[in-house]
């Protein structure tokens, strides 16, 4: 019975990873995208401390965020991320962008890079 409960939690274990890939937990992670103007897109979730409990203030996020020539950032609300330095779930704050303008960029957003084009 316990070697059944061990291979069940193991084959949920690894089909939750492969569900996972490309994907924060609540937030999806568009690393590479093409939108319309007028579009919008959560690009990423921004996660608070390891020992966090709640998600960033969207004031903290937007400060660090960088310049965009093809659109604009926003709050895409409060959710969750699966932290890999931290190994859990974390609490975490939506990065919205709004294409504005035609033409193609790249920016790193909290150490993550991004190519945006914009039609």
């Amino acid at each position: 019975m316990n070697k059944l409960i061990v291979a069940v939690a193991c084959a949920f274990l690894v089909l939750l990873s492969i569900v996972n890939i490309g994907w924060a937990q609540g937030f999806p992670f568009n690393r590479n995208v093409t939108l319309s103007i007028g579009d919008s897109i959560i690009l990423k979730g921004v996660r608070s401390a390891c020992d966090g409990t709640r998600a960033p203030a969207w004031a903290q996020v937007k400060s660090r965020l960088p310049k965009s020539k093809t659109g604009k950032f926003s709050n895409g609300g409060a959710g969750t991320v699966i932290s890999d330095s931290c190994g859990k779930e974390l609490p975490a704050r939506g990065v919205k962008f709004k294409a504005t303008k035609s033409g193609s960029e790249s920016f790193t957003i909290f150490k993550d890079r991004f190519r945006i084009t914009v039609q």
